[in-house]
């Protein structure tokens, strides 16, 4: 053995030549017996030729003899001129049946040879794709009329092919055989190692019985309660799926086909267990391994033996020889030979093997033989269709039936079964197949009987054969000329031949049988002997070629395997004994040759004919009739669950929005609540409370204070701080006032209306408190003469009845339009008020303005002097509002009247009592008023000085009292007289479009008139206290004028907005792109590159599309997560990929991602729906092919739910699906503006989906999954992200101190926890535990390194901003919520003391990082610090100047500690506020001369320069060049919009391309 092996490496790696030298050895087999060391047999067929080792391999490719006839020489089936199977199929093989055999061959021999045919060969499964070659079932056919459909055909899968051919006719498909082709035991111990393990009991050699205790002859085999993969097709009689557990465990897949079949499986089963035990009584010292091998050896040396030498011949020829029956003498065994070819040829398992179908009995009825000589027929227990019990077994209703008619009911036992076919005829020599064949062959279950002979004619078109003649000629037979030559016996009835091959001539059309299908033609030439020339020659071939192929043949001594006496005991050995010894049944009750019936005289037995017609079907015959073809729906059962599940899906989505809804109403009525509890009223003052006010629908709540003026008989609303919100003014009121109260709920809400002004809702905290305070209303009502009138509503009714800001505000932005309308002789379409009509216009001329409203159409307080003048002076009724004529007089004079009649409006407003001038006290009033507009602070002492400068340059130094005409001295002079003719009202209406009319009034475009204040001021020299020196640096700026046709200003608005943001579109581009090209490369290559594996055809280009979609889900939701890397990005800011790579957009690039992964998701879903469906109306057999990966049990039906629920693919979709919705829908903008914790939370089901998303393709159900090659890379970098994260200290730390500004801008400033070192310009993450201690979210430190406490200052432009800013907003709440601080992080602003001269440039509020800086710069130059920089230059730009109103305090501490002129501070107001009005115009006049005594703008309070316009950055920075000659670097910093860091960015990258300093560009954008 050990050389064997030797020689057999030597082989392997040395080649041919080694293996020869094995085969031509001397011969040293000396054994005395077989039981020394042996080569197993293989199971797999490699290596039994060691010349070839693939020879008689599994799939090794069937052999042609006869050439290929392709009807495209490569694949198509051939014969496409040939006639219908199913019409050759009733002209050549239908017949009258129960005609026993002429030469007595029986059943047994019969499925003998069926169980022979599995042995060798197996090419029944069908190809992956499936090729459909269906047959077309002719109108007239049986079949047809119980489809009755249209055009029906019987479905014809085609066989399963070498992958590697068919590709060009050199190279013609050729199909497979999946099983090797010797007698080598695959029949009873499987093809594959792993299969024979299953059937192994491991104890004592034996294979494993299902009753371990039972005898031998009563032994059956193990069920298959492992789900072995044996073929479980549907059993017609039953037309259902069942499990494969109901088999036995055989060696051959096929073996529970029918009892039969299934007879000689656990015959075999028996025998080789019978030999293990003969085996263990001789050497009780072997194991069970070597008990095992032995006894496989000797069971398949018994099988050659007996198919060879005892079947074979029966098969192939039996003469009659003088009324003796004599078999064909099989040529004696020569030898092995390597170089003789073992594999089935097309015609063998095409047509050839397949002749033993015109000897298959449609029944057979069982024998028991009690006693000798008393043979008899038993009723077996399997119940008919019409309720009888039948006397035998009818083959077509026993598919796929087996064990129940051997076992499960008892009915019979093998002794039965096996007497009723030996002694049972097999069906006459000829070309006759019986119904149970032709006509009742199980199906599929979308096809449940079949026609075996249109198959068996459909098959050798499949395989490509040619014609009948040409194949006789390739087995060296003479062709045929005419039909009649094909059968000349002269033993048979050639009469009833002769119609056949009429029918035949004229079905092909020709009077050669040339085109005859191999079957048809071999069958036809039949005689008693048995099958004809052309068959007889095919199957002698092949066997002799099995035989002396075999190296491990039972004769073949060189393989050292048997011993001569061993060999004799095996030639000795029949199927006889066999049967005796396995079932028990006496040799006596057998006849000598098993496949030839003999009356037996000790039995009883006599030869039967096979039943006929007559006997199937009625009551008390022997045989049950064959059920009906079935058809089956595959996606009937489908229906409900694909209709429902994909339904529920989609209702997902409303419901998910309906949930989202819900939690958001939820949450407002949760915030309406808190905002209506009012704290303490505390107020011993009648006069004054404390209430919650109801603004309206859309505004909601607001906390406020009332202060009852009795004296001045208002209402004065005002918020906690003080400011003034509204003041109702009851001087002039007449009517009563109504005051209502609710009935219901908490009987706390109470409205009090006054003619001509809002409703005043208001809600308390208890009803004892709404009784007390509406106690102290009636009494000042009393008081000042008011009478009022109460009602109780309920609360519902009180808030919709009531008129709100809301539609007052509608009401009045009317009014002002319709104002301007009249003023200007303008068109209503201008206006926007072209669906007026006349009630409209009359309701709009009878509204009257309160104070409140005149002071919100200004802008201002109600409650300042110069409304209250104003309001004094316009009304002239004197009845508290100002009418429309009223108003229209005001508003004419302002925008058409000249310089004087603005000044002599201006001088009567102050000028209350009428007497023509005004004293010191009132003038000074009258500035105080314009600096309290300004909120600028100046002290007494400087306001006296601004006044004396004033009254200097009227003339009237001196003086106390001032006339009109020293007035317009100051306010009309030449200086200021036409700035003052310029001005408007200023009214604050929606659109600004009155503003614009004005404009046009006064003919100067809007980019002139934006020279306000300061701006005009500027021009002119100011007294800096600073050092005064000539310097060389220029700030112009920048007029742009937007083009003015609509198709100009759109491509302006396109070229601008690529310029701004070229580097997102870049990267967006790009990474479209690359999902383009990644959806592209996975569609075609399920298009073309793998059409070969069906699924393809199966749902068509849904597949494709559904796979490309998967591959860009995969990558885009891989790159989610490093969008989600924050430290990662972080890092990368900080690097000079910062230049390349817009990492400040990755917040808006996730988006984009996650947009692209949902657009991804809803193909793959819709394109998945689409191909469920295709594959659930598939044949669930067919299915295992296209989804090879894939276990499914064969009996399990694969509907839709199938799929969707019980698969881990499916299932895990579902989820996600789910999962997806959930997590877009709370994406949201409205979800994060109202429940953004509830978009917290079900954000981070990211971790569920990517779980689920690893397994999802875990199933393998397409391919391999690749999901890890996507996602390995981001998730470890995500993985340390978070790491780094958590390694941070969070600490919950303090807020001192909480400021909210305007501009919707809150200042937090807070605890500065231990080692926090950071440096100026970076910043932090925040989260506050009132919102949530996980939602963190970015803003830039203010504060400098050198302060004690941080500082923040956030703008509410989201919903988390908005909540900081509520949390925080002392109205609210008198206690600071805690924060949790995560950082510091870096960027590129912190390296701005490494430059000598530093420029920093900040747009809008991404001023805040240089607050930060421009603090520590000044510490550090008192502290005189040494650092690089030695000037900075800060360029802020902006859009208004409300803009700056939080930042002018820090940019006053910064000019006032900067004493050695470090800093120069530049404000640019890009889009100045399109008005010029009247009290801008007063500011201007007074900023003159308070500049001249102040040296500080009375604007903003700053000695910044303001300039109104774009900096032209290039100017700017080529003037430092000369500035600061010595400068060989310069710093530029820049934080804000995309635009202005683009501009700055392109005036650096020119400038560096000069001679000069470099200009090394930093910038964030926002």
């Amino acid at each position: 053995m050990a050389g064997k092996i030797i020689l057999l490496c030597m082989y392997i790696f040395l080649g041919k030549s080694a293996g020869q030298m094995y085969m031509d050895r001397p011969q040293t087999c000396n054994i005395t017996t077989s039981e020394e060391e042996f080569e197993l047999t293989p199971a797999d067929g490699w290596y039994n030729n060691l010349l070839h080792p693939n020879w008689g391999a599994v799939d090794g490719q069937l052999l042609r003899r006869s050439p290929t006839a392709y009807s495209d020489g490569v694949y198509e089936p051939s014969g496409t001129t040939r006639p219908n199977p199913f019409d050759i199929s009733d002209a050549a093989h239908n017949g009258t049946i129960g005609l026993g055999s002429e030469r007595r061959r029986n059943a047994f021999m019969t499925f003998f040879g069926q169980q022979v045919v599995e042995e060798i060969m197996d090419s029944q499964r069908p190809g992956c794709p499936r090729e459909f070659f269906n047959i077309p079932i002719p109108k007239d056919h049986k079949y047809a009329k119980e489809l009755n459909v249209p055009d029906p055909e019987m479905p014809f899968l085609r066989s399963r092919y070498d992958q590697s051919t068919g590709y060009s006719p050199n190279n013609p498909r050729q199909q497979l055989n999946e099983i090797t082709p010797f007698l080598d035991g695959n029949l009873m111990y499987g093809f594959a190692k792993a299969w024979t393990d299953t059937l192994r009991s491991f104890k004592g050699g034996e294979l494993i019985a299902n009753d371990p205790d039972a005898s031998l002859t009563e032994s059956i085999p193990k069920i298959n309660d492992i789900r072995l993969p044996m073929a479980n097709p549907p059993a017609p009689a039953l037309h259902m799926l069942r499990p494969v557990s109901r088999f036995y465990r055989l060696g051959n897949p096929r073996g529970n086909e029918n009892p039969f079949l299934l007879s000689f499986g656990v015959i075999w089963f028996r025998y080789h267990n019978y030999i293990a035990r003969q085996l263990a009584r001789i050497h009780r010292d072997w194991n069970d391994e070597e008990l095992f091998n032995a006894a496989r050896k000797r069971v398949i040396a018994q099988h050659q033996k007996i198919v060879m030498y005892d079947w074979l011949p029966v098969f192939l020829e039996v003469k009659n020889i003088s009324g003796r029956l004599q078999a064909m003498e099989i040529p004696p065994y020569e030898g092995y030979d390597p170089h003789v070819h073992p594999g089935i040829s097309q015609e063998m398992q095409t047509a050839a093997l397949r002749y033993g179908h015109t000897h298959v009995v449609a029944g057979v009825r069982t024998r028991n033989i009690p006693r000798p000589g008393q043979c008899e027929e038993r009723i077996s227990a399997v119940t008919t269709a019409d309720g009888h019990n039948s006397k035998g077994i009818r083959l077509c209703q026993a598919y796929w039936r087996s064990q129940e008619i051997l076992t499960e009911q008892n009915s019979l036992n093998m002794s039965e079964v096996i007497h009723g076919m030996v002694y049972t005829l097999a069906e006459r020599e000829d070309h006759i197949m019986v119904p149970d064949l032709r006509g009742d062959l199980f199906g599929p279950l979308d096809f449940s009987r079949r026609d075996l002979a249109a198959l068996n004619i459909q098959r050798g078109r499949d395989h490509g054969l040619p014609g009948y003649n040409k194949i006789r000629e390739a087995y060296n037979l003479t062709a045929r000329n005419t039909w009649e030559e094909i059968n000349e016996c002269t033993d048979c009835n050639i009469d009833e031949l002769r119609p056949i091959f009429q029918k035949l001539a004229t079905l092909y059309n020709s009077s050669r049988p040339d085109e005859l299908d191999i079957f048809t033609g071999g069958l036809l030439e039949t005689t008693y002997d048995g099958p004809g020339p052309l068959f007889k020659a095919v199957m002698l071939d092949q066997f002799l070629r099995i035989r002396t192929a075999d190296r491990f043949w039972f004769e073949n001594k060189q393989n050292c395997l048997f011993t001569d006496e061993e060999i004799a005991e095996i030639r000795n050995t029949t199927m006889r004994d066999v049967i005796n010894l396995t079932t028990g049944i006496p040799l006596d009750n057998l006849p000598e040759d098993v496949f030839i019936c003999d009356d037996n005289a000790q039995s009883g037995c006599q030869c039967l004919n096979p039943p006929g017609l007559d006997e199937f079907g009625a009551t008390g015959n022997t045989f049950d009739e064959c059920s009906r073809l079935q058809t089956f729906d595959y996606f009937e059962s489908s229906q409900v669950s694909f209709a429902l599940t994909f339904v529920a899906v989609g209702l997902c989505i409303p419901l998910t929005i309906g949930v989202l809804v819900l939690m958001a109403k939820r949450r407002e009525r949760s915030m309406a609540a808190a905002k209506r509890r009012t704290p303490e009223t505390g107020e011993s003052d009648p006069n004054k409370f404390s209430a919650v006010e109801w603004v309206g629908p859309k505004a909601g709540e607001r906390n406020i204070k009332v202060h009852l003026n009795r004296d001045r008989k208002k209402v004065d609303v005002t918020d906690k701080t003080g400011k003034t919100l509204r003041l109702i003014d009851l001087r002039y009121t007449q009517k009563p006032v109504h005051v209502r109260l609710s009935d219901d709920k908490n009987l706390d809400v109470m409205s009090i209306r006054v003619p001509g002004e809002i409703d005043l809702v208001l809600r308390f905290t208890s009803m004892g408190e709404r009784q007390k305070v509406l106690g102290n209303i009636e009494a000042f009502f009393q008081s000042i003469s008011i009478n009022r009138e109460k009602h109780e509503f309920n609360e519902v009714t009180i808030m919709r009845d009531a008129e709100t800001y809301e539609d007052r505000k509608v009401m009045l932005d009317k009014f002002f339009r319709v104002v301007c309308l009249q003023a200007f002789k303008k068109n209503a379409r201008d206006m926007n008020l072209e669906s007026l009509d006349a009630k409209d216009i009359n309701d709009i001329r009878n509204v009257k303005l309160t104070r409140t409203e005149f002071a919100d159409a200004l802008g201002l307080q109600p409650n300042s002097m110069f409304v209250r003048n104003m309001f004094l002076l316009v009304d002239r009724s004197r009845d508290g509002f100002v009418s429309f004529e009223e108003f229209m007089t005001m508003f004419v004079t302002l925008a058409s009247g000249n310089a004087e009649d603005k000044a002599q409006m201006l001088f009567n407003m102050y000028d209350l009592k009428k007497t023509g001038k005004l004293s010191r006290n009132q003038f000074a009033k009258m500035l105080k008023s314009m600096m309290d507009l300004a909120d600028a602070s100046v002290e007494d002492m400087k306001v006296n000085q601004l006044l004396e400068t004033m009254f200097e340059q009227a003339g009237i130094k001196g003086k106390d009292n001032m006339t009109f005409e020293d007035f317009k001295k100051i306010f009309a002079s030449e200086e200021h007289g036409d700035i003052l003719k310029k001005a408007t009202l200023g009214l604050d209406v929606d659109g600004g479009q009155i503003d614009q009319q004005v404009a046009k009034v006064h003919g100067n475009s809007i980019a002139d008139r934006r020279k306000t204040v300061v701006g005009n001021f500027r021009s002119h020299s100011i007294n800096r206290k600073a050092k005064n020196r000539q310097t060389n640096i220029r700030v112009a700026t920048l007029k742009t004028q937007p083009p003015m046709t609509p198709f100009a200003q759109k491509l302006y608005e396109f070229t601008r907005y690529v310029e701004n943001y070229r580097l997102q579109i870049f990267w967006g581009t790009l990474f479209t792109l690359v999902n383009v090209g990644i959806f592209v490369e996975r569609a075609y290559f399920y298009s073309v590159e793998r059409e070969h594996a069906g699924l393809r055809r199966l749902a068509g280009y849904g597949v494709s599309v559904t796979r490309g979609a998967a591959s860009t889900q995969m990558f885009t939701y891989a790159f989610l997560l490093v969008t989600m890397s924050r430290n990662t990005l972080t890092f990368f800011r900080e690097t000079f990929l910062h230049r390349f790579i817009p990492f400040d957009s990755f917040h808006a690039f996730h988006k984009y991602v996650a947009g692209i992964a949902l657009l991804s998701t809803v193909m793959h879903v819709v394109g998945h729906a689409i191909n469920l469906y295709h594959i659930s109306t598939q044949a669930s057999t067919d299915l295992n092919c296209y989804f090879r990966e894939y276990f499914r049990a064969t009996h399990i039906l694969a509907s839709f739910h199938y799929w969707a629920f019980t698969t881990i693919t499916g299932l895990t979709g579902v989820i996600l699906t789910v999962i997806v919705i959930i997590m877009f829908v709370f994406a949201t903008e409205y979800a994060r503006r109202h429940v953004f914790n509830a978009f917290w939370f079900t954000h981070s089901f990211y971790i569920l989906l990517y779980i689920f998303l690893t397994m999802h393709g875990a199933g393998r159900l397409v391919q391999d999954p690749i999901w890890g090659w996507f996602f390995i890379g981001p998730v470890v970098i995500f993985i340390i992200d978070k790491l780094v994260s958590l390694s941070r200290n969070r600490v919950e730390i303090p807020v001192t101190k909480a400021e909210i500004l305007p501009s919707g801008v809150t200042n937090l400033v807070f605890k500065r926890p231990l080692n926090f070192d950071y440096k100026s310009g970076q910043w932090v993450r925040i989260a506050c535990l009132d919102l949530g201690k996980s939602e963190y979210h970015p803003f830039t430190l203010t504060s400098a390194p050198h302060e004690e406490t941080l500082s923040l200052h956030i703008r509410a432009v989201g919903p988390w901003t908005n909540n900081i800013r509520r949390v925080y907003d002392p109205n609210n709440s008198s206690t600071l919520p805690k924060l949790l601080v995560d950082g510091p992080f870096g960027e590129g602003h912190q390296d701005w003391y490494r430059f000598p001269v530093a420029v920093l440039v900040g747009g809008g509020i991404g001023v805040t990082p240089f607050a930060s800086i421009l603090k520590d710069l000044v510490s550090k130059s008192r502290m005189k610090v040494k650092f690089p920089c030695q000037k900075v230059y800060f360029l802020w730009v902006t859009r208004t100047q409300k803009s700056f109103e939080w930042m002018t305090d820090i940019i006053r501490q910064v000019e006032g500690a900067d004493t050695n002129d470090l800093v120069a501070v530049h404000i640019f107001i890009t889009q100045f506020q399109q008005k010029f009005d009247l009290r801008t115009t007063m500011l201007y006049i007074c900023e003159r001369h308070f500049q001249r005594i102040a040296g500080q703008s009375l604007f903003t309070g700053l000695r910044a320069t303001t300039h109104f316009g774009r900096p032209k950055f290039e100017d700017f920075l080529a003037s430092l060049a000369h500035e600061h000659e010595t400068a060989q670097s310069i710093g530029v910093f820049s934080c804000g919009p995309p635009p202005m860091t683009l501009s700055v960015e392109s005036a650096c990258s020119s400038l560096n391309k000069l001679d000069g300093p470099t200009y090394v560009h930093h910038y964030e954008n926002f």
